[in-house]
């Protein structure tokens, strides 16, 4: 099990992997990141959106889906609000 902390850390180097070369400056959103049962959802943006507010600067989906056991993260579907993915993905408690 990862702590949030850990999650974050994970999630900016999968992001600066999977964007290598897209010029953005990732911002993590500890205070907007969501701890589930198996997964946290770790929210971030782009310094380049913040600044601007101009959407074409930052990813569509800026939530992604860190498991706690480790494995490789991902991001949720975007048609999806993330409490349904999460809970299809965990299924009943």
């Amino acid at each position: 099990m990862i702590s949030c902390k850990e999650a974050l850390r994970v999630a900016l180097e999968h992001l600066q992997n999977v964007y290598e070369g897209e010029g953005y400056t990732f911002v993590m959103l500890p205070n907007l990141t969501k701890e589930y049962r198996t997964i946290w959802a770790v929210a971030f943006d782009t310094q380049e959106h913040l600044d601007t507010g101009d959407m074409t600067k930052a990813p569509m989906t800026r939530v992604l889906m860190v498991p706690k056991d480790g494995s490789q993260p991902h991001f949720p579907p975007s048609a999806r609000p993330v409490i349904d993915y999460v809970e299809q993905l965990e299924g009943p408690q």
